[in-house]
C-alpha cells in the first residue's frame, strides 16, 4: 500500500495534525514526541497505558479541557504538573499552526500560538478565542466531528430511540435549536411579565387621569379666592402709609425725649459712683498708714536673709558632688554582684553539660561505628530495590521461561544477601554515630570553663578598681556628718524668713501704687456737686416731652398691628399662589398622562403582538417535532444509504440494508435503527449479537464521520474536519478475524474523506495491518512512553 506523506496530504481545508509534543501531562512524565507523517496510523499498546491520554492532549492544546476535567471536581492541576505541557502542530489549509498550553513552575497557566512560524500576542482568552476562528469548532463541536471515543461506536445502537436522537442532535449540533427554544421561552417569559407590567400601569395611570376634572374645578376657587385677598390688601398698605406719616411727625420728639432720658440715666449712674468712690477712698487711706507699719517690722525680722542662703549654696554643692560620685559607686558594687552570680551560674550549668556528655561516653557499647553503619544501610536499600525490579521483570517477561527461571535465581540469591545485611543493621543504633560527637563535645566545654573562669576574675580585678578612685574622691570633697545638721537648720530657718520676705516685697509693691488720698477726696466732692445740679435741670425737661412720648407710642403700637396683619394677608396669598402653581403642575401632569397612557397601550399592543411570535418559535418551530426532526428527516435517508453500503462491505455483504427512522410516541421523539435480516425482514439493532451490533454501529458511525468530514465550514459549529481519531471502535466484539479485516479495510476507505485516520487499540492482529504503528508502554516507575514501532 502507498503513504502518503504529509506535503501530500495537506488539503485546500479542514484541521490535519502533524505532531504534538507532551511533557507533565497526565502519565507523559518524561518528554515525549508523537508525529502523524502518514495518512493512516495506529496507536497500540496495552490498556492503561495511557493511549486514550492522547486525544485529551489534544483537546487540552487546543481547548484547556478533556474528558477528565469535564468530570465534577477534576481540575487541570491533577493533569498537568508545575512545568508540564503539550504542544500541537497542525494545518488548517496551506497555513501552519503551533500552539502550546501548559502550567508554569510556579503553576500559572498559558498558551502561546504561532502560525507560520510568527508568534501571536495575546491574553489567554484571545488566543482561546483565536484558536476557535482558526479551527472554526468549538470543544463540544471538535470532538463531536474528530473523536469516536471508546463505547461510542456502540452507544447508538445500545441507546433508546430518545437517546439516539439527541446523539444525533450532538453530533450534528442539532442542539442548537434547543438552545434557541430555550431563550426564546425566556424572551417569552420577559415579554409576558413586560405586558403584566404594562396593563398595571395602565390602570393605575386611567385611575390618576380621572381626577383632571376635579384638579382643574379646584384651580378655579383658588383663583377667585386669590383675587379676594389682594383687594383686600391694596386697603391695608393705604391706611398703614396715612399712618406712618402720623408717626413720622411726632418722630424728632421721641428722640428728643430718648436722649434726655439717657442723659437722666448716665449722671444719675455717675452720681451713685461718685459718692461710692469717696467713701471707698476714706476706707482706703485708713488700710495704707497699717501697711506702712507692717513694713518695718518685717524689714528687721528677714535682715539676716541672704548671708544664710549663700553659706546654704555652698553645703548643697558639696552634698550633690558626694551624692553623684555615691551613685557610681552603687553601679560598680551591683556589678560586682551581678558577675558573681553570672560566673556562678554558667559555671554550673557548663559543669552540668559536662557530666551529662561523660555519662553518655561511659554508656556506649556498640561496635559499629559511623561509617560502617553508613555502608551497611546503602547495602540493604540497594538489595531491597533489586529485589523489586526483579519482581517487575517477572511480570514483564513472564512468557520467556529461561529468563524467568534465572530472574527467580537472582532474587532467591538477593534476599539471602539481604537477611544477612539485616542482621548486622539491626546492630545499629543512635550511639554508633554520636561517640566521637560526644568526645568533641566535652573539649569543647572543659575549654569554656576556662575561658569563663578567667573573664570572671579580670572582672573583678577591674570594679575594684574604680572602687577604690570613687573612695578616694568621697574622701577629697569632705562632707561630715556636722555639715548635713547645719544644712538642715538652715534650711528650716530659710524656710520660715522666705514667707515673710515675700509678704514684704509685696507690701511694698502695693505702696508704690498708692496715691494721695487726701487731694483725691477734695476733687471727688466737687465733681458730685456739680452732677446734682445738673440731674436737677434734666429731669424738669424730661416733665415737657412725656406728653408728646405718650402720643408716639400709641400711633407706634396700632401701625405695628397693621402691619402684622399685612403680612399675614402676604403669607395667605402667597400660599394661595404655591397651591395654585402646585395645582398647575398637577393638572398639566396629568393632561400629559394622557399622552403616555396612549404610548403605553401601543406599546401593550406590540409586546403582545412579539408574545405571539416567541410562543410560535417556542412552540412550534424550534420545539423538536420543529426545526429539529426536519433536520433529522433530511440527513437520515443519505445515512441510511452510507449505513448500508458500509455494512456490507464490512459483513462481506451478509447484511446490506439498513433503515433509519424517526418517530414520535406518548410525546417523545426517537429515531429507530433496523438492519434487514437473512429472513429478509427489517429487525431492531438491539436484536442482533454482540459482533453484529458492532459491524452495524460502526457502519452508522462511519456514514456519521463521512457526512460531517464533507460539510462546509458554518461559523463555529461546523468546521471542515480531515483528522479521524477512533478510540478502540469496540473491535473486541468482532470475533472473526475475516470481520476484523473487513473493519480494517473500512476504515482505510474511509481515507477517501480524511487526510488523516489514526485508530487506537489494544489488538495486536489489528494493529499489524497498518502501515505505519506507534506503540505506548509503561515504564517501571509508571510513567507512559510512546515510540514508533516501524514504517511502511
Amino acid at each position: 500500500m502507498r503513504i502518503n506523506t504529509l506535503d501530500s496530504l495537506v488539503s485546500d481545508g479542514g484541521f490535519v495534525i502533524e505532531d504534538i509534543e507532551i511533557k507533565g501531562f497526565m502519565r507523559y512524565l518524561d518528554r515525549s514526541t508523537i508525529s502523524f507523517p502518514h495518512k493512516f496510523t495506529v496507536i497500540t499498546g496495552r490498556t492503561g497505558t495511557g493511549k486514550t491520554s492522547i486525544l485529551d492532549a489534544i483537546t487540552f492544546a487546543l481547548y484547556r479541557r478533556t474528558s477528565r476535567i469535564d468530570l465534577p471536581n477534576v481540575k487541570i492541576e491533577s493533569i498537568c504538573q508545575q512545568g508540564g505541557y503539550v504542544k500541537i502542530t497542525f494545518y488548517q489549509g496551506s497555513d501552519r499552526y503551533e500552539v502550546t498550553r501548559g502550567l508554569t513552575r510556579s503553576g500559572s497557566s498559558y498558551v502561546t500560538l504561532r502560525i507560520n512560524g510568527t508568534s501571536i500576542n495575546g491574553t489567554i482568552q484571545e488566543i482561546d478565542a483565536k484558536m476557535q476562528d482558526i479551527i472554526g469548532l468549538d470543544y463540544v463541536g471538535f470532538r463531536n466531528s474528530t473523536f469516536v471515543r471508546q463505547d461510542e461506536m456502540r452507544e447508538l445502537g445500545a441507546q433508546t430511540g430518545s437517546q439516539r436522537l439527541e446523539i444525533f442532535q450532538k453530533l450534528f449540533r442539532l442542539e442548537t435549536f434547543e438552545k434557541a427554544q430555550t431563550i426564546a421561552a425566556g424572551k417569552l417569559g420577559k415579554v409576558l411579565l413586560d405586558i403584566r407590567a404594562n396593563e398595571s400601569a395602565l390602570g393605575v395611570m386611567g385611575e390618576q387621569h380621572s381626577r383632571l376634572p376635579e384638579k382643574e374645578e379646584e384651580y378655579f376657587l383658588l383663583k377667585k379666592e386669590s383675587e379676594d385677598e389682594r383687594e383686600r390688601l391694596n386697603e391695608l398698605k393705604k391706611t398703614i402709609e396715612i399712618m406712618s406719616g402720623s408717626l413720622e411727625e411726632l418722630k424728632s420728639r421721641h428722640e428728643e425725649f430718648l436722649e434726655a432720658r439717657a442723659k437722666e440715666a448716665g449722671l444719675s449712674s455717675g452720681l451713685a459712683e461718685l459718692k461710692m468712690k469717696i467713701a471707698k477712698s476714706h476706707e482706703d487711706n485708713l488700710k495704707t498708714q497699717e501697711l506702712k507699719r507692717l513694713v518695718s517690722r518685717l524689714a528687721i525680722e528677714t535682715g539676716d536673709y541672704e548671708l544664710l542662703q549663700t553659706e546654704l549654696d555652698v553645703l548643697k554643692e558639696k552634698e550633690q558632688k558626694v551624692a553623684s560620685i555615691q551613685k557610681q559607686k552603687q553601679i560598680y558594687e551591683s556589678q560586682r554582684r551581678q558577675t558573681d552570680a553570672e560566673h556562678k551560674r554558667e559555671f554550673g550549668e557548663l559543669s552540668a553539660r559536662y557530666n551529662v556528655q561523660k555519662s553518655r561516653l561511659d554508656k556506649i557499647t556498640t561496635d559499629i561505628d559511623k561509617d560502617m553503619a553508613f555502608s551497611l544501610l546503602k547495602s540493604e536499600g540497594a538489595l531491597g530495590e533489586r529485589i523489586t525490579r526483579i519482581d517487575l521483570e517477572l511480570e514483564w517477561l513472564k512468557e520467556n521461561e529461561d529468563l524467568v527461571i534465572r530472574l527467580k535465581r537472582e532474587q532467591e540469591d538477593t534476599k539471602c544477601e539481604l537477611d544477612e545485611v539485616s542482621l548486622q543493621t539491626k546492630k545499629i543504633d543512635v550511639d554508633s554515630f554520636v561517640h566521637s560527637e560526644i568526645q568533641e563535645g566535652l573539649k569543647h566545654i572543659q575549654n569554656e570553663m576556662q575561658r569563663k573562669r578567667e573573664g570572671y576574675h579580670e572582672k573583678i580585678r577591674v570594679i575594684g578598681e574604680e572602687l577604690k578612685g570613687i573612695q578616694a574622691e568621697i574622701d577629697a570633697i569632705g562632707f561630715e556628718i556636722h555639715d548635713r545638721t547645719r544644712l538642715n537648720e538652715i534650711q528650716q530657718s530659710l524656710n520660715a524668713k522666705r514667707q515673710k520676705k515675700d509678704e514684704l516685697e509685696r507690701i511694698r509693691s502695693e505702696l508704690d501704687k498708692v496715691k494721695d488720698y487726701d487731694a483725691l477726696i477734695e476733687d471727688l466732692t466737687g465733681q458730685k456737686t456739680q452732677k446734682e445740679f445738673e440731674l436737677k435741670d434734666l429731669r424738669d425737661s424730661l416733665r415737657r416731652l412725656q406728653e408728646y412720648e405718650t402720643q408716639y407710642r400709641a400711633t407706634e403700637s396700632e401701625l405695628r398691628k397693621l402691619e402684622e396683619g399685612q403680612r399675614e394677608l402676604d403669607g395667605l396669598i402667597h400660599g394661595r399662589e404655591g397651591e395654585m402653581k402646585q395645582l398647575t403642575k398637577e393638572i398639566e401632569a396629568l393632561q400629559a398622562l394622557g399622552e403616555r397612557i396612549r404610548e403605553l397601550e401601543d406599546e401593550l399592543k406590540k409586546l403582545q403582538e412579539t408574545s405571539e411570535v416567541l410562543l410560535l418559535l417556542k412552540d412550534k418551530i424550534f420545539h423538536k417535532r420543529g426545526v429539529v426532526m426536519y433536520a433529522v428527516n433530511q440527513l437520515l435517508p443519505q445515512l441510511a444509504r452510507e449505513s448500508s453500503l458500509n455494512l456490507s462491505d464490512m459483513t462481506d455483504n451478509r447484511f446490506s440494508k439498513v433503515r433509519l427512522s424517526p418517530y414520535e410516541e406518548n410525546n417523545r421523539y426517537g429515531i429507530r435503527i433496523e438492519v434487514e435480516g437473512p429472513d429478509g425482514s427489517f429487525h431492531d439493532v438491539q436484536e442482533f449479537s454482540g459482533g453484529e451490533k458492532t459491524q452495524i454501529n460502526a457502519s452508522l458511525r462511519f456514514a456519521i464521520a463521512k457526512e460531517l468530514a464533507s460539510m462546509p465550514q458554518v461559523g463555529k459549529s461546523f468546521g471542515r474536519m480531515k483528522t479521524l481519531f477512533i478510540d478502540e471502535g469496540d473491535l473486541g466484539s468482532l470475533d472473526t478475524e475475516l470481520s476484523r479485516e473487513l473493519f480494517v479495510k473500512k476504515l482505510f476507505d474511509m481515507g477517501r474523506f480524511f487526510d488523516k485516520v489514526i485508530l487506537i487499540t489494544h489488538l495486536t492482529d489489528v494493529a499489524e495491518k497498518f502501515p505505519a504503528k506507534l506503540r505506548v508502554d509503561m515504564t517501571p516507575e509508571g510513567k507512559s512512553r510512546i515510540g514508533v514501532l516501524y514504517d511502511e
